[in-house]
């Protein structure tokens, strides 16, 4: 079913319909403040005031997108609402959707008809500055390839960007940027046993180094894994030590994982 933006797209799926001698099944999206996707407000008016604007569609959703819905106090999001709720009193018939993952949060003045939850699924903060309702549903781990003792002062990885500042105990780990764990997260960690694990240097593109001198010796070693996400450390905080936002964390998340799906 066709998410329709622009009077070209309405127009092909129109004629498809002709074509085919039946109504089809659309949604159509409108551009309520995010100059992204959607026709504009003045155009789904111009289009309503043509009695065959809606020729050949089964219109089963009205949409928008909510451009700041991650922060609450943001006026924007009343803005929203409020062209989209004129929108909706022209097709008063048709169910309305504007709150995605973040937007659910706003409050039942946003909800409408229909809600659409992504990244909220996967227990991602759905608002900036606030503690997360949800619970954290995703977890990811890496295998061990190797340890080894090193020296204090010892350079680790490319470049040299790292040294040891004590004698260490160094386990490199089959994760890279390869996989989505962004080269930028040089600076994070992962985690053991409850014993956080530094990454040292520059992460590879099919592994990094973690240091880990603070495991008890000998529980640790090749074959072991270890959380790069996990329950002490979300997907979230993954993202923030990468610059980034949990939503491209898990986008990311390459192929080459083994996945496992566990019930309630």
């Amino acid at each position: 079913m066709p998410v329709l933006n622009d009077r070209s797209q309405l127009g092909g799926w129109q004629g498809l319909a002709r074509r085919r001698a039946r109504r089809l099944p659309a949604i159509l999206q409108v551009d309520t403040g995010m100059a992204r996707f959607g026709l504009a407000p003045d155009e789904v008016g111009a289009l309503l005031d043509r009695p065959d604007a809606l020729a050949g569609l089964d219109l089963r959703l009205v949409m928008s997108h909510l451009a700041c819905a991650g922060e609450p106090d943001s006026p924007v999001n009343a803005a929203q609402r409020a062209v989209f709720r004129a929108v909706r009193q022209r097709l008063p018939t048709v169910p309305a959707s504007l709150a995605a993952s973040s937007g659910i949060f706003l409050g039942p003045d946003f909800h409408f008809d229909l809600v659409r939850p992504g990244a909220a699924l996967y227990g991602i903060a759905p608002q900036e500055g606030a503690e997360n309702p949800m619970r954290p549903v995703i977890g990811l781990r890496a295998r061990v390839m190797q340890t080894r003792g090193v020296p204090a002062g010892t350079p680790v990885g490319y470049g040299h960007a790292a040294r040891v500042d004590r004698d260490s105990r160094l386990a490199t780990v089959a994760i890279g940027y390869a996989d989505g764990f962004f080269r930028s997260t040089a600076g994070g960690a992962a985690w053991f046993g409850g014993v956080r694990l530094p990454v040292v240097g520059r992460v590879s593109m099919d592994s990094l180094v973690l240091d880990v001198t603070d495991v008890a010796p000998g529980t640790l070693g090749p074959g072991a894994l270890v959380d790069i996400v996990g329950p002490e450390r979300d997907v979230d905080a993954v993202a923030a030590a990468a610059g980034t936002i949990g939503y491209e964390v898990l986008t990311s998340l390459g192929h080459r994982f083994h996945r496992i799906y566990l019930g309630a």
